[in-house]
């Protein structure tokens, strides 16, 4: 017979597998009060739980007054010496088999702490990490009928404390910290009492685990007990097994809660009306619009124009906008390029910036840490950040109707291909269209293998509108756009509208002069027939076969030559002798020596060396020759506009491309693009 046994024999109480119950002294004999458990950790080797108001120290010392237990006096030394574990509790799987177990322990003068331990063969280890978690008593759970409410509370004695009063208890490991999702699955569809601390811990543990348990089905009511002290729990509460059934039937079982269901009769009586729109046919308002398009595309741009055009009330590249205070988040430029961007689109607009005070509003998070506005957990589920309620509160404090998030890449910290979390964040923005009734533009890029967006297929799958700024297929002039309705579940797919970057904004021809349209034209014509003239003779010069300015030299005449090549993309030979001598006259192209053949230096047409010093060699000489004095080596140069028209006429077309490389718009000394060509804010 063991020491825990025995303590049952003498206390007339009955034996269940592993713990003793019998009547607390001073209660009726049926009572079942008062647990006993074998411990070999424990002070005197068992551990005694009073459920009912009994005294533990009390009981140890009646067993003492038998002999059972040592004297007082020389447990008190050990006691005040060591660690002691005041409570341990085995965790198992449905089949009863221990996975782990947790240990209260105590010393004098010290805080309680507890510990896990799994079971590694027959030794107990420190930590569960890897283990399977489970809630208390799990057998007794499943074993219960269906329609036998289960209580949930903090810590494994109070469970103890509700089974022996004939209760289905549980509990997780760690009280109030250990609760976890998955937990609600073992009480998927079942009626769950929550009898949580008094204080602000417990009350936290309640919402938390009673938010999962509705959502695995179940029947939640949250009893809070009277009479408890401050921080008291139902070790404390002086009530019985019948008092608490009494308190649970007089609460109300909450009305089970419902999707919101449309009122059909509400709807007869009134007439629908159409889907309204922030930009006419592209954009839906109150609705989230993904914008993408390749790096150097000026999605920036646009975001920040149709902004100040919804804040100014003017059309956007000649459609008509919904008017309203608009917002734009850029997570890429700094201060001073908004300044910047947002002078030359007031410029392009012609608006008065100072008239945008209160309507349109800025702000740059670039070199803020912290940006994401959502995170996820280890089981995935999204986390709204502070970012996020930063976002909102901004939004609610600058009654914005339109807001432009750029981009996707700073605000969304999660997978791109993961489809539950792309779902959650785009779920997390549309919270905000509903609740507050803005629309939102997510700016984010397109992939490297040509589709339009990047990332999961859900980026595209949970909008309901896609907007896509690309440089048309083909064009000629870099400075092109084409603005394409990608997915449009309120208007028809497929629309487009053809605009242009020129001096930072972006505009449409029709807005333009027609002289300047004109001279736009010639200059880009002339630049592009410039390239491939330059692109041909580099292919010829490597191939070692020169050719020549000399019109009466048929078989070498350069433009002649160079139109029968595939790489001249068609151009006649009248636009390629006018190109040959655009580059002779800008000192883009000379006649002179390229290399000996058969003993004999040849020339002919050749880009200039980069030392004019330095007369070009054979490249076949030894030592080997600079790599200007090979024209197999000369790399393609930048394009660079070399018609010597009208180079003071604003626009990218005449001046340099439209900013590259994910809408950087710096030039090659790291200043924004145009900034020195003229002083600040003249044209």
């Amino acid at each position: 017979m063991t020491l825990a046994q025995d303590i049952t024999k003498r206390f007339n109480g009955d034996w269940h597998g592993d713990y003793g119950a019998f009547p607390t002294p001073g209660h009726s004999p049926s009572d079942r009060g008062t647990t006993v458990k074998d411990d070999p950790g424990a002070p005197d080797g068992v551990l005694i739980n009073s459920f009912n108001g009994g005294d533990a120290i009390a009981i140890k010392d009646q067993c003492r007054e038998w002999g059972i237990l040592p004297s007082r006096d020389a447990d008190q030394i050990r006691i005040r010496s060591t660690w002691r574990v005041t409570g341990s509790f085995e965790y198992v799987d449905e089949d009863g088999a221990v996975l782990y177990r947790t240990q209260r322990r105590e010393k004098a003068g010290e805080r309680k702490k507890f510990v896990a331990e799994r079971l590694n063969g027959t030794e107990w280890a420190g930590g569960i990490k890897g283990v399977r978690r489970v809630l208390y008593r799990l057998p007794e759970i499943l074993a219960a009928p269906a329609d036998e409410p289960v209580y949930l509370v903090e810590g494994e004695r109070k469970a103890d404390k509700l089974a022996s009063w004939g209760l289905i208890g549980t509990a997780v490991a760690f009280g109030s910290n250990g609760w976890l999702s998955s937990y609600a699955d073992a009480l998927a569809g079942r009626t769950v009492i929550i009898l949580p601390d008094n204080d602000d811990v417990g009350r936290a543990f309640a919402e938390k685990a009673g938010a999962d348990l509705q959502g695995a089905g179940c029947s939640i009511r949250i009893i809070d007990l009277p009479g408890l002290p401050p921080k008291g729990d139902i070790m404390d509460w002086s009530g019985s097994a019948d008092d608490l059934r009494a308190l649970v039937e007089k609460v109300e079982v909450p009305a089970a809660e419902t999707f919101a269901v449309a009122d059909l009769g509400a709807w007869s009586t009134i007439q629908p009306t159409p889907k309204a729109f922030i930009m006419a046919g592209f954009v839906p308002a109150r609705e989230l619009t993904l914008a993408t398009g390749a790096g150097g595309a000026n999605k920036s741009t646009f975001g920040q124009q149709l902004a100040t055009c919804c804040a100014a009330g003017v059309p956007m590249l000649g459609i008509d906008v919904m008017q309203g205070p608009a917002l734009y988040i850029t997570a890429e430029d700094d201060d001073d390029r908004l300044h910047w961007m947002q002078t030359h689109i007031c410029r392009a607009l012609a608006v008065d910036m100072a008239g945008m005070v209160g309507k349109l509003h800025l702000v740059s998070l670039r070199g803020r840490l912290g940006n994401e506005l959502a995170t996820f957990d280890a089981e995935g589920k999204l986390r709204p950040a502070p970012s996020f309620q930063l976002l909102k509160a901004t939004i609610e404090q600058t009654g914005s109707s339109l807001v432009v998030l750029d981009n996707a890449a700073h605000l969304f910290a999660g997978n791109e291909n993961d489809r539950q979390q792309v779902t959650a964040f785009v779920n997390l923005l549309y919270s905000l269209c509903r609740d507050l009734g803005v629309t939102i533009i997510l700016v984010a890029h397109s992939n490297k293998a040509g589709d339009s967006y990047s990332g999961s297929t859900a980026w595209l799958n949970a909008v309901r509108s896609q907007i896509v700024l690309q440089r048309p297929e083909g064009a000629i002039d870099p400075d092109e756009r084409l603005l394409t309705l990608g997915k449009a579940n309120y208007a028809r797919q497929g629309e487009e509208l053809r605009c242009r970057w020129h001096e930072f904004a972006l505009v449409r021809d029709e807005d333009l002069p027609a002289d300047l349209r004109q001279e736009m034209a010639a200059t880009v014509q002339a630049s592009h027939d410039n390239d491939v003239f330059l692109r041909c003779l580099d292919i010829r010069n490597g191939q070692e076969r020169a050719v020549s300015e000399n019109a009466a030299s048929a078989k070498t005449y350069a433009p002649k030559v160079f139109a029968e090549m595939p790489e001249s993309k068609g151009v006649g030979i009248k636009r390629l002798e006018a190109a040959m001598d655009r580059l002779f006259r800008t000192g883009s192209i000379e006649r002179g020596f390229l290399w000996r053949e058969d003993r004999k230096d040849k020339f002919g047409l050749r880009r200039p060396c980069a030392d004019p010093a330095q007369e070009c060699a054979d490249p076949r000489a030894d030592p080997a020759p600079t790599r200007c004095a090979d024209p197999a080596f000369t790399p393609l140069q930048p394009r660079t506009h070399t018609h010597p028209i009208s180079k003071d006429i604003p626009g990218a077309a005449l001046q340099g491309p439209a900013p590259d490389l994910d809408d950087d718009g710096l030039d090659e000394s790291g200043d924004i693009i145009g900034w020195n060509d003229k002083p600040h804010g003249g044209r």
